[in-house]
């Protein structure tokens, strides 16, 4: 069944890109309150800054994971930005449908995530709200406490989402 189900769940996503981006797709993003929107996707904005940084940090990821080797005109010829825009997209389209199915994460739940990723973790306890914030704003590109707990929360949301589709098995 977890094989119709992903193929399933790919409908819907897809079904969600078309019909819930008109504003994209017809041209009026250009408008004043869209207009460093890349996508809308239900009311859920991809801001080209958000693209940007998105990007930034994936290309990273790869330079990191693969040394000098990777370079920015390989990425492009892999499809890459496509990759990262569709993720996103996705992303949005699951926030649309957890926010139809009134399904949220509180600031406790994303607080709790973010005491027990690994990355702010030392000898087993979380590192300390200064060094938090020192390990956020030392990533290229850098990050505010708020965007990364924006993230985490809608990381939680969308987990939500998946665990609520997937019950029923």
């Amino acid at each position: 069944h977890m094989g119709w189900l992903k193929w399933s769940l790919a409908l819907v996503v897809l079904a969600f890109i078309i019909f819930y981006i008109p504003d994209f797709l017809s041209g009026t993003a250009g408008t004043p309150s869209t207009a460093d929107a890349v996508a809308v996707v239900e009311g859920h904005t991809i801001r080209a800054d958000e693209f940007q940084r998105t990007y930034q940090a994936q290309l990273q990821a790869y330079r990191s994971a693969y040394g000098g080797n990777m370079s920015e005109q390989l990425l492009k010829q892999l499809g890459i930005e496509q990759q990262i825009l569709q993720q996103m997209l996705d992303e949005r389209a699951s926030l649309a449908e957890a926010e139809r199915l009134n399904i949220r994460a509180g600031d406790e739940e994303v607080r709790q995530r973010i005491l027990t990723l690994p990355a702010f973790q030392e000898n087993g306890a979380f590192i300390g709200e200064q060094r938090y914030r020192q390990l956020l704003l030392s990533q290229n590109p850098p990050l505010t406490p708020a965007a990364f707990e924006d993230s985490v929360r809608r990381a939680l949301v969308v987990e939500k989402l998946r665990l609520s589709l997937t019950e029923w098995l």
